[in-house]
Parts: structure tokens; sequence; C-alpha cells
């Protein structure tokens, strides 16, 4: 899970320094990507290789994504944000991954946040964290996620 907190670090460093986020070359397929509007940031593409069934809160704007691939593991790191309340992000969470092949753990909660640790239920080593905090109506849901080498 270390490699989860490092993947998450990077990410936040990335967006706090570049002030955007890494994003793989060429461009997006299917819909154009909505530029910032209202209290939400601009969208990024999703990073190429990112595990199509793994949940996604919907209507949520991706708003930062990087991916680290090695010889190794590879690590994502993604920001998306809502308007959506947290309680809201955090009940979807607890049940999509419920139902499908992922279980998570909810390390802590507190008004306007939460963290977890979530694991494929098929391959305990695909996992990862989320956390999701909300500021001046922008719930930020950030996700890390470590899969093993193919």
């Amino acid at each position: 899970m270390k490699r989860s907190v490092v993947a998450l670090a990077l990410l936040l460093a990335s967006c706090s320094f570049g002030g955007g986020a890494a994003s793989p070359s060429g461009s997006p397929s299917g819909s154009p990507l909505a530029k910032a509007s209202g209290k939400l940031d601009a969208q990024v593409p999703m990073p190429v290789g990112f595990p199509v069934d793994v949940p996604i809160y919907p209507g949520a704007r991706l708003t930062a994504a990087a991916g680290f691939p090695s010889s190794g593991p590879t690590s994502w790191g993604m920001e998306w944000q809502t308007l959506d309340p947290v309680t809201k992000v955090q009940a979807y969470f607890a049940d999509t991954m419920s139902k499908g092949d992922w279980t998570i753990t909810f390390a802590a909660t507190a008004s306007g946040t939460f963290s977890a640790t979530f694991k494929r239920k098929s391959d305990s080593r695909v996992e990862g964290t989320l956390v999701s905090s909300s500021a001046s109506g922008v719930t930020k849901i950030l996700m890390s996620l470590i899969t093993p080498s193919a």
C-alpha cells in the first residue's frame, strides 16, 4: 500500500507544481474534453491502460490523471471533481465496490471527508486508496491504484 501513497503524492505534487496533469500523447477519443467551468477545473483524458472496471463516480469530471508504468507494477494517480456532497460520493463507492470485483474499507470519516483502501477480490495485488473532501462547494475524489506487472 506504500506504493499507492507514493503514487498519490506524485500526482498531488505534479498538480501543485505543474498546474496540470500528465496525460498520454495524442488526442482523446470520444467526446471533446470539458473546459474549466463554474467551480470545476478543466477535464483531462483518462490515462491509457487504466482498468475499465474501476468504479468512477457518475458525472464526476476527471481533472488530473497520471500513469506511472514500470517494469514492475503500474501506478495511477487520479483526481475527479463533482459538485455532489462527500456523503453521496462515499455512499456510491461503498455500494458499487461491494457489488463488483472490489472490496473497500473506510479508514477514516469525518464531516466532509473520508479515506479508504480498496482491493480487487479476484487479485488482491491490485489495490488502491480513495480520499474525498469538499471545499468551496467542490468535492474532490483522489484515487491511487497499483496493478501488478503483466
